[in-house]
């Protein structure tokens, strides 16, 4: 699947998933809902002047955890570490995930951010109460390293700028963001940045996105991959188009368990692409993961 992406600006038509529902002209996907948190802790942090006592509330605070405060697992990423770094981790962010997103479908993607969010989040908690740190992080930079993490495991032959591989990329970025992290001894941020890394990589190779071997995979909750099915909602195109794909996803339905042919795979691929992981039934899921399979083999001889 990654030979086939091809970067989209994340303003076309096709690069965001569909979305839950539209407001006026705007679509609400789980990206942009992200993304418009952040804008309302831009908000906080201005009208505050830094991070205030609204803010503070939502920071990830692990003794007030211990109070009961849950909600902070959850709205760390809300309140931003500055102005120019917390737009920067936005316009990146959305960049990426209007990408991810479309790849994954709605309901696998939102899933990983929640995971994203929340687990780091506990670990770094527990970490600071054993080590008796203090977690400094805050904003989507530590989320968007573990979703660029995925993203790249998902599109090996992503190119990002002068035609650099993205995971090199990333990659790039991790270390020196490993690095500044021991330099000032920050144990606490590691493990956060260690643990959402882990996550993205696993989560996407588990939903069978990525072909990359040495990633594990293992048997995802059900809230990844069970549930309704993404539905389009209407944004005004045109009905020839909607008959179009109503048809070529009746015909989908008939893949046989044999060994696919490549239209057959082409089809399903076209389907992940449009509509998402979870728009595949159980049937074409293994039909897809024995043509990868396959594929592993000829490609090692």
């Amino acid at each position: 699947m990654a030979d086939r992406y091809s970067f989209q600006s994340p303003f076309s038509r096709g690069a965001s998933s569909n979305p839950w529902f539209m407001a006026g002209p705007v679509a609400v996907t789980t990206t942009a809902f992200v993304v418009g948190l952040s804008l309302l802790g831009l908000l906080l942090f201005v009208v505050e002047g830094g991070i205030g006592a609204l803010g503070g509330a939502l920071l990830l605070d692990e003794r007030a955890l211990t109070r009961g405060q849950l909600w902070r697992l959850a709205t760390h990423i809300i309140p931003l570490p500055g102005v120019f770094g917390g737009l920067l981790s936005m316009i990146f962010f959305y960049m990426i995930g209007s990408q991810f997103e479309g790849q994954l479908g709605r309901r696998a993607y939102t899933a990983l951010i929640v995971v994203l969010t929340i687990v780091p989040a506990l670990f770094g908690a527990i970490t600071a109460l054993a080590t008796n740190q203090v977690v400094i992080a805050a904003g989507l930079g530590m989320m968007f390293f573990g979703m660029a993490a995925a993203f790249a495991a998902a599109n090996v032959q992503a190119r990002s700028f002068f035609g650099i591989p993205f995971w090199g990329l990333i990659a790039f970025f991790f270390v020196l963001q490993v690095l500044s992290m021991l330099a000032q001894r920050d144990i606490v941020g590691l493990v956060m940045l260690l643990t959402t890394s882990a996550i993205g990589l696993i989560v996407t190779r588990s939903l069978g996105f990525s072909n990359v071997e040495w990633i594990p995979s293992v048997r995802l909750p059900s809230f990844f991959t069970e549930g309704p099915q993404d539905r389009p909602v209407s944004t005004g195109r045109t009905k020839t188009k909607s008959k179009k794909k109503k048809k070529s996803a009746s015909h989908l339905q008939a893949v046989p368990t044999a060994t696919a042919s490549e239209a057959e795979i082409d089809a399903l691929l076209d389907q992940v692409s449009d509509r998402g992981i979870d728009s595949l039934t159980k049937q074409q899921k293994q039909t897809l993961e024995r043509h990868s399979k396959e594929m592993r083999k000829r490609r090692d001889g």
